[in-house]
């Protein structure tokens, strides 16, 4: 009876061990080095996949999970990526572009019936390559992944560097202009008319103006002792002061010189 039960347990570690090999102490993600030479990547972990790439011995890729003998690596710089062109919304002269459609496959070639890579949501943004026939090739992808066989990876590190790992695209602050003051044309008038008081002012500092030729009106801003003028014939030079709010019913002078006429 002893002899049937250590069978069956060893069966099972067999079985266990045959199922779920891996590296020490193994967790994701973790960076690796290809240990052969000219080795396949493929879209998924199995020889039927296509091949999307094809590393030489020591190269490092960041390993993000595993399937059964197979592990599941970040894509490299050399991984060819593809969207359909209609899943984007690109600005002319850009090479970020955002995409509309929901979960849109990144497929391992410019064609529709091409192995998946990998889903990404609508509002992601990605980096355009190059655009081939409707489709467009990208920068690889946060979110995506390929496929190598456990046998031609050795594990190097159990931390992967921050830098190796792919980040999310983000698009570059917009440049921020500085608005350039409007150039202010200063008006200079010299006028001639009666200065009378308002019966109510017109605006702050604003209690007087200037008739001439009994039609044409100038509101007057206050100055000290202005009053001594009040209700005579006088000369005024001045400039005329802006007024984009359009406050006034008339042009308002700031009086340089003022004089009796006598």
């Amino acid at each position: 009876m002893l002899n049937k039960i250590f069978t069956i347990c060893s069966s099972v570690f067999l079985v266990f061990a045959f199922i779920a090999p891996g590296f020490a102490d193994e967790h994701f993600p973790f960076l690796a080095e290809v240990s052969k030479e000219s080795v396949n990547v493929r879209a998924g972990p199995n020889t039927n996949f296509e091949k999307v790439d094809k590393l030489n011995k020591g190269t490092q890729v960041v390993v993000l999970g595993r399937s059964y003998e197979w592990l599941k690596v970040q894509p490299l710089s050399t991984t060819k990526e593809y969207i359909r062109s209609d899943y984007l919304k690109i600005k002319e002269g850009e090479d970020i572009a955002e995409v509309t459609g929901n979960n849109v496959n990144i497929r391992c070639s410019a064609n529709s019936d091409a192995a998946s890579l990998g889903e990404i949501k609508k509002g992601t943004l990605v980096r355009v390559l190059e655009k081939v026939n409707g489709w467009c090739r990208l920068v690889p992808v946060a979110g995506t992944a390929a496929w190598i066989h456990q046998d031609f990876l050795r594990q190097i590190l159990a931390d992967v560097p921050a830098s190796m790992l792919i980040a999310s695209v983000q698009r570059p602050p917009e440049a921020v202009v500085e608005s350039v003051p409007t150039k202010v044309i200063i008006e200079t008038v010299s006028l001639q008319g009666i200065l009378s008081a308002l019966p109510q002012a017109a605006g702050e500092d604003v209690h007087y103006e200037i008739i001439i030729d009994n039609k044409n009106i100038y509101y007057i801003k206050d100055i000290p002792h202005l009053s001594f003028f009040a209700n005579t014939v006088v000369t005024v030079e001045g400039n005329i002061i802006p007024d984009p709010r359009k406050e006034f019913t008339y042009p308002l002078v700031h009086i340089n010189q003022i004089a009796l006429v006598l």
